[in-house]
């Protein structure tokens, strides 16, 4: 079938078979280009309705470290956290980014509460489920590799995130129940915490990102109260 062929043409059953076939080619692409997707300049989920996401976005200009600190559901993890760290792993930041923008690949270190959550919100939210890697927010053209995270079936430990301009990102993925030393070593661009921190491993990620001048999201739900971690983000309350 060419583009100038005459689908009237065919028979009723092949003509059926090709737009099935023609469906599910669209719905893979639409799939594995979800980034293009998110903020768009009009309709019902335009970003003019998103003042608090575009205000965090547009804060990483000035401030090395960021909280999104809200109730659930509210978009903290995939339209804050995870779209923005997409942006910088990947260099294709939209025309109205109002946000930092790193010139060159990127070194993510991210990851949750534990193992699990992160395999099953962080990783999926990235990279998409296991069975159809590339259909979550790092479109599938961009994703070079992954490595397998090992003792944890279908979790990953790093992917390499191919680089509009040239190069690869690096992404990688801890939780916060392997303690702190598993948070320490190499120096990181971006450190992006889902879910409230301990304080050590909170101190640990501003520490990676220090000597790069690099970056720490969080986003979560203040569960445990006003602990240090929550306190530090609000001006004026001491910790008590």
């Amino acid at each position: 079938m060419t583009a100038n062929s005459d689908l009237s043409l065919l028979p009723p059953e092949q003509l059926s078979a090709f737009i099935k076939k023609a469906e599910a080619t669209l719905a893979r692409r639409t799939a594995e280009s979800r980034l293009t997707s998110y903020y768009p300049d009009e309709g019902p989920l335009r970003r003019e309705l998103y003042r608090k996401h575009l205000e965090f976005f547009a804060a990483g200009k000035e401030h090395r470290e960021r909280a999104a600190i809200a109730a659930n559901r509210v978009g903290k993890t995939e339209g804050i956290g995870g779209y923005e760290s997409t942006l910088h792993l990947t260099g294709e930041y939209p025309r109205w980014w109002p946000g930092r923008v790193f010139e060159k690949p990127v070194n993510e270190l991210c990851g949750g509460d534990t193992a699990t959550t992160t395999r099953d919100i962080i990783v999926r939210k990235l990279l998409g489920p296991p069975e159809a890697r590339g259909t979550g927010l790092i479109p599938k053209r961009c994703i070079e590799d992954i490595v397998p995270y090992t003792g944890v079936r279908d979790h990953v430990d790093i992917a390499r995130i191919k680089r509009d301009g040239g190069g690869f990102s690096t992404l990688q993925f801890r939780s916060y129940d392997q303690g702190r030393v598993a948070w320490q070593g190499t120096e990181r661009d971006i450190i992006w915490l889902d879910e409230e921190p301990p304080e050590s491993i909170y101190a640990e990620a501003v520490i990676r990102t220090m000597t790069t001048k690099g970056m720490l999201i969080a986003t979560f739900t203040p569960l445990q109260g006003m602990t240090n971690v929550t306190l530090q983000f609000m001006p004026g309350m001491a910790p008590g």
